[in-house]
């Protein structure tokens, strides 16, 4: 009756809640389920082979995307419907029950989207959409269906006029749940392959409107979408990938004059994300350094100690920027106790230039000195506060040890979900359990509304070995009003998931703060590779006969001067003796490693090991450790 086809990269986590979710709605349903992976190199695989045995697995040696990966399951299948659903979905027990049903009293219904919410319990508005012609895309482009989403003319993108718990004849479907009958891909054809991912969804739904079937939003079977899980698209990336999708589309069933002007508004919506993605990000970095020296030069033009002794505000405001970065003063999250070191180094630095410079009594400078660096640590603390104050992001207080969290399940799976928790976020504010039965009916939602609202809590947790994934659906649409956070425990397993986060114990074992990772190991790292690289170069001449490859080692240094290369990296370890799904944070290769040149026979076993205790616990004397004892090989 029924084939799931899901499309898998990479999301090992989410799709094996899927397949949970999944293997409960497809009780009673005379069906199968295929997943095609893209070559994930997550453990995707072998997850679905010992967990979900039932399930046909395609492992495809390369990419082919999402339309093509699609197509391999329904050509295999065999079913009277099919159903694409993307790997960070969760579907209700009742969900292809009530579909079916639906599609069987609709013989005309080729293609059938559900109501969706997002891991906050919101409506994706996404899951009802018209036809992008021009007309409607400037709407898009241009912000009009955002200011008007409810108007038949503006908001026809997302269809905002139709109610969200209504069904709907519709015009486009969203891929990430997309059923579709069998008899009409036969007549109008599969998911077009020249779309590599998005717009596919677009072009098959009109093309079952052109052959003579209709499209449906069903709001009677909710799910959960992730929404940006399966694909992690960044804001440029994902407008050149999309919007040229929707460029093929245009060209494929337009008139040449309308794909045209489609075109062009493609290449506006185009530069302008990109131009305003790059804005975003350069305000948002230039911020707090641009606070900084307002309250520093406000402070400075309204005192009377600096009428006195005078000085170049500029100056010492740039020298204040770059002591504040080298101690560490802009990384996220903030710590107040990375200023007042900036600002020490600032004073030390000011008072021995100008007593170089000027000369005369020391004692004057030292108090020029200290009066600059009170001034800078003022500033320095008033505007984070300030920004705290704000809660603008990234600046607003790291909420771990912080957070109240309600789990809902049995006793003792709340306990370990809750034990996790305080684990992940390094201690909770307060734990509190409510037993799932108790949350059953609308009393019991009553109940639970009242309980976040007089306990103040952050996130709630759904134990799914408890709860129907249904009731789990259908509470968090109905508290998507409180602003909780939800999460979901994944039964038999130590973790759990929520909207862009995966906790287990598996977070713990980089802490940001030791972490190679962090922002504060990142900047020292880089530091020290200009530094070294800077004084290996003044010092050419003696220092190139120590190497034994004098060529590559001047290459090497510009290497390292350019960020191509950092001095130390991880020691190579054969692929072959990766344990599937793998990670360390990324970094820059190396041009040596700790671990050879200590233990020249190290086994790749060991080697992986050394390579996680670097990456764990980095200190900047590692480097400098690495290297001395490298420094016949820093020439490669």
């Amino acid at each position: 009756k029924l084939s799931v086809i899901i499309v898998n990269y990479n999301v090992r986590a989410y799709l094996e809640q899927c397949l949970r979710s999944v293997r409960a709605a497809m009780e009673g349903v005379d069906g199968e389920v295929y997943v095609i992976d893209n070559v994930s190199v997550d453990g995707s695989v072998e997850m679905v082979r010992g967990k979900f045995p039932e399930v046909k697995l395609i492992a495809n040696t390369e990419n082919v995307g999402f339309s093509r990966a699609n197509n391999q399951a329904i050509r295999l299948s065999t079913a009277e419907h099919v159903v694409l659903l993307n790997p960070d979905t969760v579907v209700g027990e009742d969900v292809f029950r009530k579909v079916i049903a639906f599609l069987d009293a609709h013989p005309k219904c080729g293609g059938l989207g559900v109501r969706m919410i997002d891991g906050t319990g919101r409506f994706l508005p996404e899951s009802k959409r018209g036809l992008p012609t021009p007309a409607v895309s400037f709407s898009k482009i241009s912000g009009l269906s955002r200011f008007f989403p409810r108007s038949k003319v503006f908001g026809r993108y997302h269809l905002g006029h139709l109610p969200e718990h209504a069904n709907a004849s519709v015009e486009i479907l969203s891929g990430a749940c997309m059923f579709l009958r069998k008899e009409a891909l036969d007549k109008v054809g599969l998911l077009d392959e020249d779309f590599f991912m998005y717009g596919e969804d677009i072009d098959l739904s009109y093309r079952i409107i052109l052959g003579g079937y209709e499209n449906w939003y069903f709001a009677e079977a909710p799910i959960i979408h992730y929404k940006g899980e399966s694909t992690k698209k960044s804001s440029v990336n994902y407008v050149f990938v999309f919007y040229n999708a929707m460029a093929i589309f245009a060209r494929k069933h337009f008139a040449r004059s309308s794909s045209d002007l489609f075109s062009f508004l493609i290449r506006i919506a185009i530069w302008a994300s990109a131009a305003g993605a790059v804005l975003k990000r350069f305000f948002r970095r230039a911020l707090l350094p641009v606070t900084d020296l307002v309250f520093l030069f406000a402070g400075l033009l309204t005192s009377n100690a600096y009428s006195e002794h005078g000085g170049p505000a500029l100056a010492y405001g740039l020298i204040m920027l770059v002591t504040f970065y080298l101690m560490g003063a802009y990384d996220v999250p903030l710590r107040l106790p990375n200023v007042v070191k900036g600002s020490v180094l600032a004073g030390l630095l000011i008072a021995c230039f100008m007593w170089w410079k000027n000369g005369g009594p020391w004692i004057d400078w030292v108090q020029h000195g200290s009066w600059l660096l009170l001034a800078m640590a003022a500033s320095g603390l008033a505007s984070r506060l300030l920004l705290r104050w704000a809660r603008i992001s990234p600046f607003a207080p790291a909420d771990e040890g912080t957070k109240r969290i309600l789990a809902i399940g049995g006793e003792e799976a709340a306990r370990k979900a809750l034990d996790l928790l305080w684990q992940t976020h390094f201690g909770l504010a307060e734990r509190r359990h409510m037993d799932a039965s108790s949350t059953a009916g609308t009393q019991g939602l009553a109940a639970l509304r009242k309980n976040i609202e007089r306990h103040r809590i952050d996130e709630v947790v759904f134990c799914a070995d408890d709860l129907p994934w249904a009731r789990i659906i259908e509470l968090m649409a109905a508290l998507r009003d409180t602003g909780v956070e939800f999460k979901i425990t994944r039964p038999g397993t130590g973790a759990i998931i929520g909207p862009s986060s995966i906790e287990s114990l598996d977070d713990l074992l980089f802490l940001e703060r030791h972490a190679i990772s962090s922002v504060t190991a990142k900047r020292r790292k880089r530091l020290l590779d200009l530094g070294a690289a800077l004084l290996l170069l003044t010092t050419l001449p003696i220092g190139i006969w120590m190497v034994r490859n004098k060529g590559g080692f001047v290459r090497n240094i510009m290497r390292v001067l350019l960020g191509l290369n950092t001095w130390v990296g991880y020691a190579p370890v054969p692929s072959s003796f990766l344990p599937r799904g793998h990670k360390l944070p990324p970094m820059r290769p190396g041009i040596v490693d700790p671990v050879r040149m200590r233990y020249p026979q190290a086994s790749p076993l060991m080697a992986l090991r050394m390579d996680l205790l670097y990456a764990k616990d980095y200190r900047s004397c590692d480097d400098l450790r690495a290297m001395f004892r490298s420094r016949t090989l820093l020439g490669g």
